[in-house]
């Protein structure tokens, strides 16, 4: 399978083509290659490093969260050309999806975290943008410190807890999305789960009485681009590998 193929497949799995997205997102494949699809990178963020980690595990393809334009219109010098020269020459083709593989129900990050704490009942939450982006759920009676702990644990990254409690119902949505701890509390949920978020989201979660936990950015958008590259090694035999390069926010 070329990557022209594998890019048409993934448009429609991940119905690329009909979700509103920033105009920098630019989903979709971003840059092309030659040859056949063997294996593919997975990263949460395309950079120097997971572009060289990719050509050096042999990869034909990286398949990322964040793509190559999120600093919009610029010219190709600089940094921004190193990247691409270092991909064009490595033969390095780039399939990027952002909101796309946020909310997809299957192979998204935000069921992946779910999915990751046995979140149960699950119901679309949290508006970006006009859309519903996160999930709500229920989950077995828990105490903040414990589901705080579940999360460090699973996704190999230090939380932040606001407030505390016993918990059953959550909200979550990935990413940088600390906004939407107010419709959290509007939903009268127990807890909101994001990966990052604002000083002052610290006072409208203990003034709203809603566990607020940042479980990191990068942390909490793993899981997409992971459930992706297992779904076409399932479907296709294509191999994949996760390259790890976390930034710690």
């Amino acid at each position: 399978m070329d990557i022209l193929q594998l890019s048409h497949y993934l448009d429609n799995l991940l119905e690329i083509n009909s979700i509103r997205d920033a105009p920098q997102a630019l989903n979709g494949l971003q840059i092309q290659n030659r040859g056949e699809i063997k294996k593919i990178g997975l990263a949460v963020d395309l950079c120097q490093a997971t572009i060289e980690l990719a050509i050096k595990k042999q990869c034909q393809m990286l398949f990322v969260h964040h793509g190559a334009f999120w600093s919009g219109l610029q010219p190709v010098r600089g940094k921004h050309f190193e990247k691409l020269s270092t991909m064009i020459q490595g033969n390095l083709g780039l399939y990027s999806a952002h909101i796309p593989l946020d909310l997809h129900p299957i192979h998204g990050n935000n069921r992946a975290l779910a999915d990751l704490i046995e979140l149960e009942n699950l119901e679309i939450f949290g508006e970006y943008d006009g859309i519903k982006i996160g999930l709500k759920g229920s989950i077995l009676t828990i105490s903040a410190e414990n589901l705080a702990k579940k999360l460090e644990q699973k996704l190999g990254s230090r939380v932040k807890i606001i407030g505390d409690g016993e918990i059953n119902t959550v909200g979550l949505v990935t990413g940088g999305a600390g906004d939407i701890v107010k419709q959290a509390i509007q939903e009268k949920l127990d807890c909101f789960i994001t990966g990052e978020g604002s000083n002052h989201h610290f006072h409208e979660a203990i003034e709203g009485n809603c566990i607020l936990i940042f479980a990191g950015h990068y942390a909490t958008e793993m899981g997409g681009v992971k459930s992706v590259g297992k779904h076409l090694k399932e479907k296709f035999g294509i191999d994949s590998e996760f390259l790890h390069y976390p930034t710690g926010l």
